[in-house]
């Protein structure tokens, strides 16, 4: 028997209506007013609480083959997202609890039990569960520790180290005892790195990568890199292979610089150096790994409650309305960490 039921007859949600040709604009979507459906046998009714945008949404927007399915035009686009059941016949999931799934970009939505998490560490904050608990934590833990294998004394580089994976990244290199030099797009953000642990960072914007990049190195008392934990791509992937050590380890996590691009970018001029280098280059999804969700979960829950690692996420005002400014405001580089949309006031 149902319990709870929504007193609501409308839910707001966004809608993919064009597929964007470089930068998304604001005609690709529409925010529609729609109907609530009957919750039927084996879902549960969420109110949404908060909902995360990311870069790999740019790429289901605009329908090119990557490694997640294209968002469907005319329908409402999907995003991770917290809620709290407000309708329930599971006793797994109750009424009140909180849950992680799929259906952002609205407001309230019908999730199939099946594809509804309930959080483990619900003490944490809602926002936590989408930043360094969720997918650009465990991004940057499997990246890290499966692909780089990061230890003791290594010289490690994360390009866009102020953002929602690279925070995550630079600050579990250091708990792991390696050297750390970060990349960020302002000065705000370079100093935020630098407070976060790295011992050197630098403002891609300042001048040739390549020529920065050394000389971060250069204050950071080192020589070579034995990993780069790559977010960026392009002159910044080129760069650190320049200045790679023997047998190095590079961890392919995105690519961010490239996400806009209308006509294809050439890639690294200088890829002969992983030979020379006995380099390894591995690009990584998180789906591959996920055999480890409870272990890093335990590992990065107790991390955030001792204090040794810090969320970071900008959250973006408008409640549903802002989500699509937030999305276009994160591509720009606007915000720092995790970018986060708040969909109700008492979150």
């Amino acid at each position: 028997m149902s319990t709870h039921p929504t007193t609501t007859a409308t839910r707001l949600e966004w809608v993919l209506r064009a597929r964007p040709s470089g930068r998304p604009r604001p005609s690709d979507v529409e925010l529609v007013d729609s109907p609530l459906a009957e919750r039927g046998p084996d879902r549960v009714r969420v109110r949404n609480l908060v909902m995360s945008v990311e870069p790999y949404m740019r790429g289901r927007m605009g329908g090119e083959a990557t490694y997640a399915e294209p968002y469907a035009l005319g329908e409402p686009m999907l995003a991770p997202t917290v809620g709290i059941v407000t309708e329930s016949d599971d006793p797994a999931l109750p009424v009140g609890a909180h849950v992680l799934h799929d259906l952002g970009w609205r407001t309230e939505a019908l999730v199939p039990v099946a594809d509804c998490r309930r959080l483990r560490h619900a003490d944490l904050p809602a926002a936590v569960h989408l930043s360094v608990l969720g997918i650009p934590g465990m991004t940057a833990w499997v990246g890290i520790d499966r692909i780089a294998q990061v230890r003791a004394g290594d010289v490690v580089f994360v390009s866009s180290a102020a953002g929602a994976v690279g925070s995550t990244a630079v600050q579990l290199a250091k708990r792991r005892g390696a050297v750390v030099i970060g990349s960020a797009g302002s000065p705000e953000k370079v100093a935020l790195v630098r407070d976060l642990g790295a011992d050197a960072a630098f403002d891609h914007h300042d001048g040739p990568a390549k020529d920065l990049l050394r000389e971060a190195m250069a204050e950071a008392g080192v020589t070579a890199l034995d990993v780069y934990f790559d977010n960026v791509g392009g002159e910044q992937l080129e760069a650190a292979i320049r200045v790679l050590a023997d047998h190095a380890r590079i961890a392919l996590c995105g690519m961010i610089s490239l996400y806009n691009s209308a006509e294809p970018v050439p890639g690294p001029r200088n890829l002969l150096r992983l030979i020379w280098r006995r380099a390894r280059m591995e690009g990584f999804l998180l789906a591959d790994h996920l055999d480890a969700r409870e272990e890093f979960e335990d590992e990065m829950a107790a991390l955030v409650r001792e204090g040794h690692i810090r969320p970071v996420h900008t959250e973006f005002p408008g409640g549903i309305s802002g989500a699509w400014d937030a999305f276009v405001g994160m591509l720009d580089g606007t915000a720092t960490g995790k970018a986060l949309v708040p969909l109700d006031p008492a979150t």
